[in-house]
């Protein structure tokens, strides 16, 4: 005699429950589905009707009952144009339906940003990009386009603004600057206005001042060169071997000075002394 559908229902409930403890409530909820099931499978059988059509039939029936916001499930997304269920759905599964995401998610209202997958998957990816640092990567590759898109801007208004500015008229005080020195007679810049480049204007640093009204005592050089001159004087104490070569011109000069004094100690000149005896 052949078994009927509860018993058959009741069989599977009870492997199920020695895998698996169940409550009162999720046996009785567990059995109504089995028993709902065999029902589906044996109508089918009766009937001659392909159980994988009957069955693809009936998710078709059910997605068209879902709304777009019910088919994103914690452990699942179904598929609106066929009611199949899935963690993911992916462009391969929706170019069976002749669509992309985007036709997809404009068809049934999904806004571009929302993610077609489960939200335990969602989570998931989440936590591991966080883990990972990309959300961070990402706002400083975002920050970085900004910036990139702005400078070019911000230099053309620059550009824009300057375009009708004129240069400052050039004059002695400003052609000696921090990195450059600018020759006066033909503009070009260079670290040091050196005298190879003062003869091919047929003149010497001494009149070169002397035309522009510089003190001669005044380097023609850029003044981060002067400087680093000046360092580098120090270093090797030159300052100081100048002041005991000037100490020592000093003494030269005081002390034939005071020879001649000896010499001469009434401090008459010579010719009138002679004159005097060639009278006597």
């Amino acid at each position: 005699m052949p078994k009927k559908l509860i018993e058959i229902a009741a069989e599977i409930l009870h492997a199920q429950v020695s895998l698996t403890p169940m409550s009162v409530a999720e046996i009785d909820l567990s059995l109504r589905q089995i028993f709902g099931v065999l029902c589906e499978l044996q109508k089918a059988e009766t009937a001659g009707i392909d159980i994988e059509c009957a069955q693809l039939a009936a998710k078709e029936v059910a997605a068209a009952k879902l709304t777009p916001q019910d088919s994103i499930q914690n452990d699942k997304v179904i598929c609106l144009e066929c009611g199949k269920e899935m963690l993911q759905l992916t462009t391969k599964h929706l170019v069976s339906h002749e669509m992309n995401q985007k036709e997809y998610k404009k068809k049934y209202g999904f806004a571009m940003g929302t993610p077609l997958a489960a939200n335990s998957l969602i989570k998931a990816r989440s936590k591991a990009a966080i883990k990972r640092g990309l959300p961070d990567k990402l706002r400083q590759y975002l920050e970085a386009r900004r910036r990139d898109k702005v400078q070019p801007s911000v230099q053309a208004e620059i550009a824009t603004v300057t375009t009708g500015i004129q240069k400052p008229v050039l004059t002695p005080q400003n052609s000696i600057q921090d990195d450059k020195v600018i020759c006066l007679e033909c503009g070009a810049e260079m670290r040091q206005l050196t005298s190879k480049h003062l003869v091919s204007h047929g003149m010497n640093q001494k009149e070169y001042r002397q035309k522009y009204g510089f003190s001669m005592q005044t380097p023609l050089a850029a003044k981060s060169v002067s400087k680093a001159q000046s360092k580098a004087a120090k270093k090797r104490g030159l300052p100081e071997k100048l002041t005991q070569l000037n100490e020592a011109r000093r003494k030269e000069k005081t002390e034939s000075a005071a020879q001649s004094a000896g010499a001469n100690p009434a401090g008459k000149p010579r010719r009138s002394i002679l004159r005097k005896k060639n009278a006597v």
